[in-house]
């Protein structure tokens, strides 16, 4: 083969480079050296990580061609949009995403796609409305969704997710059903004034023991509290005494903070599931060692 040949075959291999969130954590920095190891081209691959930009490190990245592991739990920071507020616009379970039906969606998307390529990344609106992580509530077991969502969406979200994960609609005059109810796979708490018929609806789609319970004295346990099947992250207003009761209840591991630089309403700016959490830009490091913490997050070695 002539060098010329040999050239234009590399050209055609060579990946592309694939533009992602703006943002290196120190994990990522702390592995810097599985980067240069896996790379199929060393010239993505010099240098130090202190001298790169935190896109250029992911650019660099994606030339190497390294797969990260599910055993690489995490928390990132992201938008949507302009918007930091993205638990408003997101889903987050074990067995799907769902993303607001948005065209300024679409580069995160494509990244969540690379973060979770085993399970489901579902663009939907909900009644029209493109804030579907207030209107709707799941887990890796079921989808539950306000009456008012159309037949068209409904088709839609079941023919997405996973058959294993049951889409039901519910009928109550708290129809911000994010707000009021928040799970895990195996306990959610709701709002004191859900109707008991909706409580049912909740234990039998999601499968999960229900309880009705108040956060630092606020009825909105979706908007106050963010879990995964290994703990919690609460209003940061919450007592010690209310956060010892709250995780004898739920059997887990729960802790106060905040997102977003101080915004005390965490499931505003941010989603989790088992392995994964996005955060919305603002928030901050101490806000992130928080987020690490509640969900059980840790750097594990791939050795």
């Amino acid at each position: 083969m002539s060098s010329e040949q040999s050239g234009e075959l590399e050209q055609q291999i060579e990946p592309e480079v694939v533009p992602t969130r703006n943002y290196t954590s120190t994990w990522e920095k702390n592995r810097w050296w599985y980067i240069a190891r896996f790379s199929k081209d060393n010239k993505y691959c010099y240098g130090s990580t202190q001298n790169l930009s935190a896109q250029a490190f992911r650019t660099r990245r994606a030339h190497s061609g390294f797969v990260w592991q599910r055993k690489w739990t995490q928390a990132l920071r992201t938008s949507i949009g302009n918007s930091d507020d993205v638990g408003a616009f997101l889903n987050l379970t074990n067995s799907y995403l769902l993303v607001c039906d948005e065209e300024e969606s679409d580069n995160f998307c494509k990244v969540a796609q690379d973060d979770l390529p085993d399970i489901p990344v579902v663009k939907t609106s909900l009644a029209g409305c493109r804030v579907i992580g207030r209107m709707c509530v799941g887990n890796k077991n079921g989808l539950i969704v306000p009456e008012t969502t159309s037949d068209i969406e409904l088709q839609h979200l079941k023919r997405e997710l996973p058959d294993s994960v049951e889409v039901r609609t519910l009928e109550d005059k708290l129809s911000a059903l994010g707000n009021v109810i928040v799970c895990n796979d195996h306990v959610a708490l709701i709002h004191p004034d859900l109707d008991k018929e909706s409580e049912e609806i909740v234990a039998d789609t999601l499968k999960v023991e229900v309880f009705r319970h108040l956060i630092a004295n606020n009825s909105l346990v979706g908007s106050y509290c963010v879990m995964n099947n290994s703990g919690g992250l609460v209003h940061i207003d919450a007592s010690k005494t209310e956060l010892e009761d709250l995780a004898s209840l739920l059997q887990l591991q729960l802790i106060a903070g905040t997102v977003n630089g101080g915004n005390k309403t965490v499931a505003s700016g941010l989603v989790a599931n088992d392995w994964i959490a996005y955060a919305g830009m603002k928030t901050t490091g101490k806000e992130f060692v928080s987020i690490e913490t509640a969900f059980h997050f840790s750097i594990h070695d791939s050795s």
